[in-house]
């Protein structure tokens, strides 16, 4: 559940984020934490399924002044006959040199689990990685480091930075990122500006997208998500819908504070 949130927001070609300061960042500050509330659908039913929230702080890794972004995410105990979700990730990110460096991830989703670690050696150009899952025991693997690659969790703060407005109407956007231990190539596409009004009425100026995802245990592979994000700085993302594999899912924006 919580890796819907975590692709929602992979909007970036190459270029431009390593053409950023990401020092100087627009979008958000040490202190930012967000909250969504999940709902999910069966035929005519909806339901309050769980909640995920996203949070940003400031540390020092390896003597290096670094931002590290954490994401947790849960169904409620009445869902969790559905589908049981915990889920915990994080991502240590190089400030002035806007490269990811460490990544974390534990997951339970239904009957799957999985346990990842990935390590950035820009030193050596090789990425770390030591994965255990329902269907794999513990394994170490060293991979080539592929130029502007990302963790899912840390390439949402880098696009939040772009300029969107350089985009023409449905242009489709690369991305790559590392994620159950292998390089995936994906995009989304920019549907230009819109209007969210919320469950309470409140209105948002927004910036719509679509986004390509994998099958998995969660989703069915296609381009079946949809995102709205503030049409502002803080590209803040405040609603998603997405099919999955049984019915479908949206997440609304719940709380916001810290943010630039």
């Amino acid at each position: 559940m919580i890796r819907l949130f975590i692709l929602l927001a992979l909007i970036f070609p190459s270029k431009q984020i390593y053409s950023q300061s990401f020092m100087e960042n627009s979008a958000f500050k040490s202190g930012e934490r967000i909250s969504y509330n999940i709902m999910y659908n069966l035929g005519f039913i909806w339901v309050n399924a769980g909640k995920v929230e996203f949070s940003v702080d400031s540390v020092t890794y390896n003597n290096n002044p670094t931002y590290i972004f954490k994401s947790s995410g849960s169904s409620y105990s009445s869902y969790d006959w559905v589908m049981k979700v915990r889920e915990a990730f994080s991502s240590y990110f190089d400030c002035k040199n806007v490269k990811p460096l460490k990544y974390a991830r534990k997951s339970i989703e239904g009957s799957y689990f999985a346990n990842e670690i990935y390590e950035f050696d820009y030193q050596n150009n090789k990425l770390y990685s030591q994965i255990e899952n329902s269907k794999t025991k513990l394994t170490k693997d060293t991979f080539d480091l592929k130029l502007n690659a990302y963790d899912l969790l840390s390439a949402i703060y880098v696009c939040r930075n772009l300029d969107f407005s350089k985009y023409a109407l449905n242009t489709k956007i690369p991305f790559l990122i590392f994620m159950d231990n292998k390089y995936e190539p994906l995009y989304v596409k920019y549907l230009g500006p819109a209007v969210f009004e919320d469950r309470e009425g409140k209105k948002y100026n927004c910036i719509k997208f679509s986004a390509s995802l994998l099958s998995g245990t969660i989703f069915t592979s296609g381009e079946n998500m949809k995102i709205w994000v503030t049409n502002d700085n803080s590209h803040i993302p405040v609603y998603i819908e997405a099919d999955i594999l049984v019915g479908s899912v949206k997440a609304f924006i719940s709380s916001y504070n810290g943010n630039k």
